[in-house]
Protein backbone atom coordinates (compact mmCIF):
# COMPACT_ATOMS: atom_id res chain seq x y z
CA UNK A 1 0.00 0.00 0.00
CA UNK A 2 2.73 2.46 1.02
CA UNK A 3 4.65 1.51 -2.09
CA UNK A 4 1.60 2.38 -4.18
CA UNK A 5 1.12 5.73 -2.40
CA UNK A 6 4.80 6.56 -2.82
CA UNK A 7 4.59 5.76 -6.53
CA UNK A 8 1.51 7.97 -6.92
CA UNK A 9 3.18 10.86 -5.06
CA UNK A 10 6.34 10.49 -7.13
CA UNK A 11 4.23 10.46 -10.26
CA UNK A 12 2.48 13.66 -9.15
CA UNK A 13 5.84 15.33 -8.50
CA UNK A 14 7.19 14.32 -11.87
CA UNK A 15 3.99 15.44 -13.57
CA UNK A 16 4.19 18.78 -11.77
CA UNK A 17 7.82 19.23 -12.82
CA UNK A 18 6.96 18.34 -16.38
CA UNK A 19 3.99 20.70 -16.47
CA UNK A 20 6.17 23.49 -15.07
CA UNK A 21 8.49 23.05 -18.01
CA UNK A 22 5.84 22.37 -20.63
CA UNK A 23 2.50 24.08 -19.90
CA UNK A 24 -0.76 22.75 -21.28
CA UNK A 25 -0.54 22.70 -25.11
CA UNK A 26 -4.19 23.75 -25.28
CA UNK A 27 -3.16 27.12 -23.84
CA UNK A 28 -1.25 28.07 -26.97
CA UNK A 29 -2.24 31.31 -28.61
CA UNK A 30 -3.85 31.53 -32.00
CA UNK A 31 -2.45 34.15 -34.31
CA UNK A 32 0.01 35.56 -31.75
CA UNK A 33 3.07 37.66 -32.57
CA UNK A 34 6.62 36.82 -31.52
CA UNK A 35 8.49 38.86 -30.41
CA UNK A 36 5.80 40.80 -28.59
CA UNK A 37 5.27 44.22 -30.25
CA UNK A 38 6.03 47.38 -28.30
CA UNK A 39 2.44 48.59 -28.68
CA UNK A 40 -0.39 46.22 -29.54
CA UNK A 41 -4.16 46.50 -29.44
CA UNK A 42 -5.81 43.27 -30.52
CA UNK A 43 -9.54 43.12 -31.12
CA UNK A 44 -11.91 40.55 -29.69
CA UNK A 45 -13.03 39.60 -33.17
CA UNK A 46 -11.17 38.20 -36.12
CA UNK A 47 -11.80 38.72 -39.80
CA UNK A 48 -12.01 36.20 -42.62
CA UNK A 49 -9.28 36.08 -45.25
CA UNK A 50 -10.00 35.87 -48.97
CA UNK A 51 -7.70 32.96 -49.71
CA UNK A 52 -8.70 32.82 -53.35
CA UNK A 53 -7.64 36.35 -54.23
CA UNK A 54 -5.54 37.78 -51.41
CA UNK A 55 -2.85 40.16 -52.65
CA UNK A 56 0.02 42.17 -51.21
CA UNK A 57 -0.13 45.68 -52.69
CA UNK A 58 3.16 47.59 -52.63
CA UNK A 59 2.99 51.33 -53.30
CA UNK A 60 6.78 51.54 -53.54
CA UNK A 61 7.09 50.47 -57.15
CA UNK A 62 9.70 47.95 -58.23
CA UNK A 63 11.79 47.02 -55.19
CA UNK A 64 13.61 43.71 -54.99
CA UNK A 65 13.58 43.35 -51.21
CA UNK A 66 9.84 44.01 -50.93
CA UNK A 67 8.87 42.19 -54.13
CA UNK A 68 10.68 39.00 -53.09
CA UNK A 69 9.28 39.24 -49.57
CA UNK A 70 5.77 39.38 -51.05
CA UNK A 71 6.46 36.20 -53.02
CA UNK A 72 7.80 34.43 -49.91
CA UNK A 73 4.95 35.40 -47.64
CA UNK A 74 2.26 34.69 -50.20
CA UNK A 75 3.67 31.19 -50.66
CA UNK A 76 4.01 30.72 -46.92
CA UNK A 77 0.44 31.77 -46.20
CA UNK A 78 -1.47 30.49 -49.20
CA UNK A 79 0.79 28.18 -51.16
CA UNK A 80 -0.32 24.95 -49.47
CA UNK A 81 -4.11 25.40 -49.69
CA UNK A 82 -5.67 22.40 -51.40
CA UNK A 83 -8.11 23.08 -54.22
CA UNK A 84 -11.08 21.24 -52.63
CA UNK A 85 -10.44 22.93 -49.29
CA UNK A 86 -10.35 26.31 -51.00
CA UNK A 87 -13.77 25.69 -52.58
CA UNK A 88 -15.18 24.76 -49.17
CA UNK A 89 -13.77 27.90 -47.58
CA UNK A 90 -15.14 30.06 -50.40
CA UNK A 91 -18.64 28.65 -49.83
CA UNK A 92 -18.38 29.30 -46.09
CA UNK A 93 -17.20 32.85 -46.67
CA UNK A 94 -19.78 33.75 -49.32
CA UNK A 95 -22.07 35.67 -46.98
CA UNK A 96 -19.17 37.56 -45.45
CA UNK A 97 -17.98 38.59 -48.90
CA UNK A 98 -21.41 40.08 -49.54
CA UNK A 99 -21.27 41.89 -46.20
CA UNK A 100 -17.82 43.27 -47.08
CA UNK A 101 -16.37 41.52 -44.02
CA UNK A 102 -13.45 39.81 -45.68
CA UNK A 103 -9.79 40.78 -45.98
CA UNK A 104 -8.42 40.67 -49.51
CA UNK A 105 -5.15 42.64 -49.41
CA UNK A 106 -2.35 44.21 -47.42
CA UNK A 107 -1.22 47.64 -48.61
CA UNK A 108 2.48 48.38 -48.05
CA UNK A 109 4.01 51.87 -47.96
CA UNK A 110 7.60 52.97 -47.28
CA UNK A 111 8.26 56.60 -46.34
CA UNK A 112 11.86 56.64 -47.61
CA UNK A 113 11.14 54.57 -50.69
CA UNK A 114 13.03 51.54 -51.91
CA UNK A 115 16.59 50.50 -51.17
CA UNK A 116 18.22 47.28 -52.26
CA UNK A 117 21.38 47.88 -50.29
CA UNK A 118 22.64 45.66 -47.49
CA UNK A 119 21.29 45.98 -43.96
CA UNK A 120 23.55 47.83 -41.55
CA UNK A 121 23.78 48.45 -37.83
CA UNK A 122 21.28 51.11 -36.82
CA UNK A 123 18.86 50.53 -39.70
CA UNK A 124 15.26 51.56 -39.03
CA UNK A 125 13.15 48.44 -38.40
CA UNK A 126 10.08 50.21 -37.03
CA UNK A 127 6.66 49.68 -38.57
CA UNK A 128 2.95 50.32 -38.09
CA UNK A 129 0.34 47.70 -38.90
CA UNK A 130 -3.44 48.08 -38.82
CA UNK A 131 -5.82 45.24 -39.68
CA UNK A 132 -9.59 45.84 -39.78
CA UNK A 133 -12.50 43.78 -41.09
CA UNK A 134 -11.74 44.51 -44.72
CA UNK A 135 -8.50 46.47 -44.79
CA UNK A 136 -4.87 45.99 -43.78
CA UNK A 137 -2.15 48.63 -44.02
CA UNK A 138 1.57 48.28 -43.27
CA UNK A 139 3.66 51.46 -43.04
CA UNK A 140 7.39 51.73 -42.41
CA UNK A 141 10.13 54.32 -42.77
CA UNK A 142 12.51 51.87 -44.46
CA UNK A 143 12.22 48.51 -46.21
CA UNK A 144 13.63 46.82 -43.09
CA UNK A 145 10.53 47.82 -41.16
CA UNK A 146 8.39 46.35 -43.94
CA UNK A 147 10.12 42.99 -43.49
CA UNK A 148 9.49 43.00 -39.73
CA UNK A 149 5.89 44.10 -40.25
CA UNK A 150 5.20 41.42 -42.85
CA UNK A 151 6.43 38.81 -40.39
CA UNK A 152 4.05 40.11 -37.73
CA UNK A 153 1.22 40.16 -40.28
CA UNK A 154 1.88 36.54 -41.25
CA UNK A 155 1.87 35.43 -37.61
CA UNK A 156 -1.61 36.90 -37.08
CA UNK A 157 -3.18 34.25 -39.34
CA UNK A 158 -4.77 31.17 -37.76
CA UNK A 159 -7.28 28.38 -38.49
CA UNK A 160 -5.29 27.19 -41.50
CA UNK A 161 -4.72 30.81 -42.49
CA UNK A 162 -8.43 31.44 -43.02
CA UNK A 163 -8.73 33.96 -40.16
CA UNK A 164 -6.71 36.93 -38.98
CA UNK A 165 -6.87 39.09 -35.88
CA UNK A 166 -7.88 42.74 -36.05
CA UNK A 167 -4.95 44.71 -34.64
CA UNK A 168 -3.35 48.10 -34.22
CA UNK A 169 0.43 47.77 -33.87
CA UNK A 170 3.24 50.30 -33.40
CA UNK A 171 6.47 48.37 -33.20
CA UNK A 172 10.24 48.83 -33.12
CA UNK A 173 13.20 46.95 -31.60
CA UNK A 174 14.53 47.70 -28.14
CA UNK A 175 18.12 46.99 -29.23
CA UNK A 176 19.88 47.58 -32.55
CA UNK A 177 22.04 44.42 -32.41
CA UNK A 178 20.08 41.16 -32.17
CA UNK A 179 22.17 38.24 -33.30
CA UNK A 180 22.69 34.50 -33.51
CA UNK A 181 26.19 33.03 -33.56
CA UNK A 182 26.79 29.87 -35.56
CA UNK A 183 30.14 28.08 -35.41
CA UNK A 184 31.09 26.43 -38.71
CA UNK A 185 34.67 25.61 -37.72
CA UNK A 186 34.04 22.84 -35.16
CA UNK A 187 31.42 21.17 -37.37
CA UNK A 188 30.86 22.24 -40.95
CA UNK A 189 27.34 23.42 -41.74
CA UNK A 190 26.13 23.34 -45.33
CA UNK A 191 24.92 26.45 -47.12
CA UNK A 192 21.35 25.14 -47.03
CA UNK A 193 21.45 24.64 -43.26
CA UNK A 194 22.85 28.13 -42.75
CA UNK A 195 20.08 29.55 -44.93
CA UNK A 196 17.44 27.60 -43.00
CA UNK A 197 18.65 29.20 -39.79
CA UNK A 198 18.67 32.66 -41.38
CA UNK A 199 15.05 32.07 -42.37
CA UNK A 200 14.18 31.18 -38.78
CA UNK A 201 16.14 34.19 -37.53
CA UNK A 202 14.00 36.44 -39.72
CA UNK A 203 10.86 34.81 -38.34
CA UNK A 204 12.05 35.81 -34.87
CA UNK A 205 13.12 39.33 -35.96
CA UNK A 206 16.84 38.82 -35.37
CA UNK A 207 18.95 41.05 -37.59
CA UNK A 208 22.53 39.73 -37.31
CA UNK A 209 24.07 36.39 -38.28
CA UNK A 210 27.40 36.24 -36.44
CA UNK A 211 29.42 33.80 -38.51
CA UNK A 212 32.23 32.25 -36.48
CA UNK A 213 33.68 30.87 -39.66
CA UNK A 214 37.16 29.62 -38.63
CA UNK A 215 38.80 28.31 -35.46
CA UNK A 216 41.39 25.83 -34.18
CA UNK A 217 39.76 22.83 -35.81
CA UNK A 218 39.26 24.05 -39.38
CA UNK A 219 39.61 26.94 -41.81
CA UNK A 220 36.76 26.46 -44.32
CA UNK A 221 36.93 29.99 -45.80
CA UNK A 222 38.40 29.70 -49.31
CA UNK A 223 40.49 32.83 -49.67
CA UNK A 224 41.40 33.82 -53.20
CA UNK A 225 44.28 36.06 -52.11
CA UNK A 226 45.87 33.48 -49.77
CA UNK A 227 44.72 30.15 -51.23
CA UNK A 228 47.08 28.19 -48.96
CA UNK A 229 44.83 28.89 -45.97
CA UNK A 230 42.21 26.45 -47.26
CA UNK A 231 44.58 23.61 -46.38
CA UNK A 232 43.22 24.08 -42.88
CA UNK A 233 39.75 22.89 -43.94
CA UNK A 234 38.62 19.41 -42.91
CA UNK A 235 38.40 18.27 -46.54
CA UNK A 236 38.08 19.96 -49.95
CA UNK A 237 34.33 19.30 -49.67
CA UNK A 238 34.00 21.20 -46.38
CA UNK A 239 34.70 24.72 -47.58
CA UNK A 240 32.87 27.96 -48.31
CA UNK A 241 33.78 29.61 -51.59
CA UNK A 242 33.48 33.36 -51.90
CA UNK A 243 30.61 32.80 -54.31
CA UNK A 244 28.76 30.71 -51.70
CA UNK A 245 29.45 33.30 -49.01
CA UNK A 246 28.08 36.11 -51.18
CA UNK A 247 24.99 33.98 -51.81
CA UNK A 248 24.46 33.62 -48.05
CA UNK A 249 25.00 37.35 -47.54
CA UNK A 250 22.42 38.16 -50.20
CA UNK A 251 20.01 35.63 -48.72
CA UNK A 252 20.31 37.52 -45.45
CA UNK A 253 19.95 40.90 -47.17
CA UNK A 254 16.56 39.93 -48.56
CA UNK A 255 15.45 39.13 -45.00
CA UNK A 256 16.98 42.16 -43.30
CA UNK A 257 19.79 40.17 -41.70
CA UNK A 258 23.39 41.33 -41.88
CA UNK A 259 26.26 38.84 -41.82
CA UNK A 260 28.93 39.59 -39.22
CA UNK A 261 32.12 37.60 -39.95
CA UNK A 262 34.59 36.57 -37.26
CA UNK A 263 38.18 35.66 -38.06
CA UNK A 264 39.45 35.08 -34.52
CA UNK A 265 42.96 36.33 -33.67
CA UNK A 266 45.53 36.27 -32.08
CA UNK A 267 44.56 32.88 -30.59
CA UNK A 268 42.50 29.92 -31.81
CA UNK A 269 44.58 29.95 -35.01
CA UNK A 270 45.96 26.44 -35.37
CA UNK A 271 44.10 25.81 -38.64
CA UNK A 272 45.64 28.95 -40.16
CA UNK A 273 49.12 27.55 -39.61
CA UNK A 274 48.46 24.41 -41.64
CA UNK A 275 48.58 26.42 -44.85
CA UNK A 276 50.87 29.29 -43.82
CA UNK A 277 53.75 27.69 -41.95
CA UNK A 278 55.49 30.72 -40.41
CA UNK A 279 52.33 32.45 -39.23
CA UNK A 280 52.25 30.97 -35.70
CA UNK A 281 54.83 31.04 -32.93
CA UNK A 282 56.60 27.91 -31.75
CA UNK A 283 55.68 26.87 -28.22
CA UNK A 284 57.99 25.74 -25.41
CA UNK A 285 57.91 23.86 -22.13
CA UNK A 286 59.37 25.56 -19.07
CA UNK A 287 62.56 23.48 -19.49
CA UNK A 288 63.12 25.01 -22.93
CA UNK A 289 62.08 21.99 -25.01
CA UNK A 290 59.64 22.39 -27.88
CA UNK A 291 55.97 21.90 -27.05
CA UNK A 292 54.82 20.01 -30.12
CA UNK A 293 51.38 20.47 -31.69
CA UNK A 294 50.40 23.32 -29.37
CA UNK A 295 50.78 26.26 -31.76
CA UNK A 296 47.75 28.56 -31.67
CA UNK A 297 49.06 32.14 -31.36
CA UNK A 298 50.18 34.25 -34.28
CA UNK A 299 53.73 35.58 -34.40
CA UNK A 300 53.58 39.38 -34.06
CA UNK A 301 57.33 39.69 -34.75
CA UNK A 302 57.09 38.23 -38.26
CA UNK A 303 56.43 40.74 -41.06
CA UNK A 304 54.69 38.00 -43.05
CA UNK A 305 52.07 37.77 -40.28
CA UNK A 306 51.02 41.33 -40.98
CA UNK A 307 51.07 40.75 -44.72
CA UNK A 308 48.70 37.78 -44.30
CA UNK A 309 46.39 39.74 -42.01
CA UNK A 310 46.33 42.71 -44.39
CA UNK A 311 45.54 40.60 -47.44
CA UNK A 312 42.92 38.41 -45.75
CA UNK A 313 41.01 41.22 -44.08
CA UNK A 314 41.09 43.44 -47.14
CA UNK A 315 39.54 40.56 -49.05
CA UNK A 316 36.95 39.95 -46.34
CA UNK A 317 36.02 43.65 -46.26
CA UNK A 318 35.21 43.38 -49.97
CA UNK A 319 33.21 40.17 -49.49
CA UNK A 320 31.27 41.14 -46.34
CA UNK A 321 29.61 44.54 -46.89
CA UNK A 322 28.66 45.26 -43.28
CA UNK A 323 30.09 48.16 -41.33
CA UNK A 324 30.90 45.90 -38.37
CA UNK A 325 33.45 43.05 -38.16
CA UNK A 326 34.21 40.68 -35.26
CA UNK A 327 37.94 40.33 -34.50
CA UNK A 328 37.70 37.62 -31.83
CA UNK A 329 40.41 37.91 -29.19
CA UNK A 330 39.10 35.35 -26.68
CA UNK A 331 41.04 32.77 -24.67
CA UNK A 332 44.45 33.71 -26.07
CA UNK A 333 45.66 33.42 -22.48
CA UNK A 334 45.52 29.62 -22.85
CA UNK A 335 48.71 29.86 -24.91
CA UNK A 336 50.37 33.02 -23.55
CA UNK A 337 53.00 31.26 -21.45
CA UNK A 338 54.11 28.41 -23.71
CA UNK A 339 53.79 30.20 -27.06
CA UNK A 340 54.72 33.77 -26.22
CA UNK A 341 56.52 34.38 -22.94
CA UNK A 342 58.62 31.16 -23.13
CA UNK A 343 59.44 31.69 -26.81
CA UNK A 344 62.99 33.18 -27.15
CA UNK A 345 62.08 35.34 -30.14
CA UNK A 346 59.01 36.73 -28.42
CA UNK A 347 61.00 37.42 -25.24
CA UNK A 348 63.41 39.59 -27.22
CA UNK A 349 60.45 41.36 -28.76
CA UNK A 350 59.00 41.98 -25.28
CA UNK A 351 62.25 43.56 -24.10
CA UNK A 352 62.38 45.88 -27.11
CA UNK A 353 58.82 47.14 -26.62
CA UNK A 354 58.74 47.03 -22.82
CA UNK A 355 56.04 44.37 -22.65
CA UNK A 356 55.83 42.42 -19.41
CA UNK A 357 53.45 39.52 -20.11
CA UNK A 358 50.98 37.90 -22.49
CA UNK A 359 48.13 40.39 -21.91
CA UNK A 360 50.44 43.30 -22.67
CA UNK A 361 51.52 41.60 -25.91
CA UNK A 362 47.88 41.18 -26.89
CA UNK A 363 47.21 44.84 -26.06
CA UNK A 364 50.18 45.83 -28.26
CA UNK A 365 48.89 43.58 -31.02
CA UNK A 366 45.42 45.12 -31.10
CA UNK A 367 46.83 48.65 -30.82
CA UNK A 368 48.65 47.94 -34.11
CA UNK A 369 46.01 45.68 -35.70
CA UNK A 370 43.04 48.07 -35.51
CA UNK A 371 44.82 51.01 -37.24
CA UNK A 372 46.08 48.56 -39.87
CA UNK A 373 42.51 47.46 -40.61
CA UNK A 374 41.36 51.06 -40.89
CA UNK A 375 44.10 51.73 -43.44
CA UNK A 376 42.83 48.99 -45.77
CA UNK A 377 40.47 49.50 -48.67
CA UNK A 378 36.87 49.46 -47.35
CA UNK A 379 38.25 49.56 -43.79
CA UNK A 380 38.11 53.26 -42.99
CA UNK A 381 34.70 53.36 -41.32
CA UNK A 382 34.63 49.88 -39.83
CA UNK A 383 33.73 49.22 -36.21
CA UNK A 384 35.09 46.11 -34.54
CA UNK A 385 33.59 43.74 -32.01
CA UNK A 386 36.01 41.90 -29.73
CA UNK A 387 35.54 39.32 -27.01
CA UNK A 388 35.75 40.84 -23.56
CA UNK A 389 39.32 39.70 -22.84
CA UNK A 390 40.60 42.30 -25.27
CA UNK A 391 39.40 45.18 -23.11
CA UNK A 392 39.86 43.50 -19.73
CA UNK A 393 42.66 40.94 -19.70
CA UNK A 394 44.61 42.86 -22.33
CA UNK A 395 43.57 46.23 -20.85
CA UNK A 396 43.11 47.91 -24.19
CA UNK A 397 42.84 51.39 -22.71
CA UNK A 398 46.23 52.12 -24.27
CA UNK A 399 47.84 55.19 -22.68
CA UNK A 400 44.61 55.67 -20.70
CA UNK A 401 42.71 56.31 -23.95
CA UNK A 402 39.66 54.24 -24.81
CA UNK A 403 39.55 52.78 -28.32
CA UNK A 404 36.27 54.11 -29.70
CA UNK A 405 36.38 51.69 -32.63
CA UNK A 406 35.87 48.62 -30.43
CA UNK A 407 32.71 47.07 -29.02
CA UNK A 408 33.05 44.58 -26.16
CA UNK A 409 31.31 41.21 -26.55
CA UNK A 410 30.57 39.92 -23.03
CA UNK A 411 30.57 36.13 -22.79
CA UNK A 412 31.93 35.17 -19.37
CA UNK A 413 29.53 36.76 -16.90
CA UNK A 414 26.71 39.29 -17.19
CA UNK A 415 28.34 41.27 -14.36
CA UNK A 416 31.25 42.03 -16.70
CA UNK A 417 28.99 44.47 -18.54
CA UNK A 418 29.43 46.86 -15.62
CA UNK A 419 33.23 46.82 -16.00
CA UNK A 420 33.19 47.34 -19.77
CA UNK A 421 30.64 50.16 -19.69
CA UNK A 422 32.54 51.90 -16.89
CA UNK A 423 35.46 52.11 -19.31
CA UNK A 424 33.05 53.70 -21.77
CA UNK A 425 32.79 50.81 -24.23
CA UNK A 426 29.65 49.89 -26.11
CA UNK A 427 28.81 46.26 -25.35
CA UNK A 428 26.73 43.32 -26.53
CA UNK A 429 25.84 40.37 -24.31
CA UNK A 430 26.05 36.61 -24.82
CA UNK A 431 27.06 35.42 -21.34
CA UNK A 432 23.60 34.15 -20.37
CA UNK A 433 22.75 32.91 -23.86
CA UNK A 434 25.16 30.05 -24.63
CA UNK A 435 22.65 27.72 -26.23
CA UNK A 436 25.15 24.89 -26.75
CA UNK A 437 24.88 24.33 -22.98
CA UNK A 438 21.74 22.26 -22.55
CA UNK A 439 19.70 21.03 -19.59
CA UNK A 440 16.85 18.60 -19.07
CA UNK A 441 14.40 21.38 -18.20
CA UNK A 442 12.86 24.28 -20.07
CA UNK A 443 15.94 26.47 -20.08
CA UNK A 444 14.26 28.98 -22.38
CA UNK A 445 12.90 30.53 -19.20
CA UNK A 446 16.43 31.36 -18.06
CA UNK A 447 17.22 32.94 -21.42
CA UNK A 448 13.96 34.88 -21.32
CA UNK A 449 14.70 36.21 -17.83
CA UNK A 450 18.17 37.51 -18.67
CA UNK A 451 18.14 41.23 -19.45
CA UNK A 452 21.24 42.94 -20.93
CA UNK A 453 20.61 46.11 -18.92
CA UNK A 454 20.08 44.37 -15.59
CA UNK A 455 23.35 45.30 -13.91
CA UNK A 456 24.65 47.82 -11.40
CA UNK A 457 25.41 50.87 -13.47
CA UNK A 458 24.32 54.38 -14.31
CA UNK A 459 21.76 55.17 -16.98
CA UNK A 460 24.64 56.36 -19.15
CA UNK A 461 26.28 52.94 -18.78
CA UNK A 462 23.06 51.13 -19.67
CA UNK A 463 22.71 53.20 -22.83
CA UNK A 464 26.04 51.71 -23.94
CA UNK A 465 24.40 48.26 -24.19
CA UNK A 466 23.47 47.93 -27.86
CA UNK A 467 22.13 44.36 -27.84
CA UNK A 468 23.16 40.75 -27.63
CA UNK A 469 23.51 37.37 -29.31
CA UNK A 470 22.41 33.81 -28.77
CA UNK A 471 25.57 31.74 -29.23
CA UNK A 472 25.53 28.16 -30.48
CA UNK A 473 29.09 26.85 -30.40
CA UNK A 474 29.77 23.86 -32.59
CA UNK A 475 31.73 21.33 -30.54
CA UNK A 476 28.59 19.21 -30.04
CA UNK A 477 26.43 20.62 -32.83
CA UNK A 478 26.28 19.54 -36.45
CA UNK A 479 23.71 19.41 -39.24
CA UNK A 480 21.73 16.70 -37.46
CA UNK A 481 20.86 18.80 -34.41
CA UNK A 482 21.63 22.47 -35.08
CA UNK A 483 18.02 23.51 -35.74
CA UNK A 484 16.32 21.66 -32.85
CA UNK A 485 19.15 22.71 -30.51
CA UNK A 486 18.76 26.36 -31.48
CA UNK A 487 15.01 26.75 -31.93
CA UNK A 488 12.81 27.72 -30.18
CA UNK A 489 15.34 28.37 -27.39
CA UNK A 490 16.80 31.28 -29.37
CA UNK A 491 13.28 32.66 -29.69
CA UNK A 492 13.41 33.56 -26.00
CA UNK A 493 16.51 35.66 -26.69
CA UNK A 494 14.81 37.25 -29.68
CA UNK A 495 11.94 38.57 -27.57
CA UNK A 496 14.25 39.83 -24.86
CA UNK A 497 16.21 41.85 -27.43
CA UNK A 498 13.21 43.15 -29.38
CA UNK A 499 10.36 43.71 -26.94
CA UNK A 500 9.85 46.26 -24.18
CA UNK A 501 11.67 45.78 -20.89
CA UNK A 502 8.19 45.46 -19.37
CA UNK A 503 7.51 42.33 -21.45
CA UNK A 504 8.87 39.74 -19.04
CA UNK A 505 6.08 37.41 -17.92
CA UNK A 506 7.04 33.80 -18.63
CA UNK A 507 3.44 32.71 -18.06
CA UNK A 508 2.18 35.10 -20.73
CA UNK A 509 5.05 34.29 -23.07
CA UNK A 510 4.54 30.53 -23.13
CA UNK A 511 1.29 30.38 -25.17
CA UNK A 512 2.82 32.65 -27.81
CA UNK A 513 6.10 30.72 -27.84
CA UNK A 514 4.26 27.44 -28.36
CA UNK A 515 2.38 29.00 -31.26
CA UNK A 516 5.54 30.33 -32.93
CA UNK A 517 7.19 26.92 -32.48
CA UNK A 518 4.43 25.37 -34.57
CA UNK A 519 4.89 28.10 -37.17
CA UNK A 520 8.64 27.43 -37.29
CA UNK A 521 8.12 23.69 -37.65
CA UNK A 522 6.01 24.42 -40.72
CA UNK A 523 8.95 26.35 -42.19
CA UNK A 524 11.50 23.53 -41.88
Amino acid sequence: MWLFITAVLLGDILQQKFSESWPDPHLRSKGAIWPQPQYLIIGNESTTVNLDAFTFVSTVGQCEIIDKAIIRYHKRLFGEIRRNELKKIKRQNHNKIIDNQILSNLTITVEEGCTNRFPQFGMDESYKLIVTSNDAVLRANQVWGVLRGMESFAQLFFDRNTKIHKVDIRDYPRFFHRGVLLDTARHYLSVNVIKANIELMAQNKFNTFHWHIVDIESFPYQSEVIPELIKGAYTPNHIYTISQIKDIIDYGRLRGIRVLPEFDTPGHMKSWGIGVKDLLTKCYHSNGSLYQNFENLLDPTNSNTWDVLSALFQESFAVFPGNYVHLGGDEAEYWFTECWTLNPTIRQFMEIYGLKDGPSIQAWYFSKFVPLLHSLKFGKNKKFLVWQEVISGANLTINMTRNDNLIAHIWKNTRDIEYATKLGYYVILSACWYLDLITSTADWKLYYSCDPQDFNGTEAQKHLVIGGEAALWGEWVDESNVIPRLWPRASAVAERLWSSVETKSIEKAWPRLFYILIKMEQMI
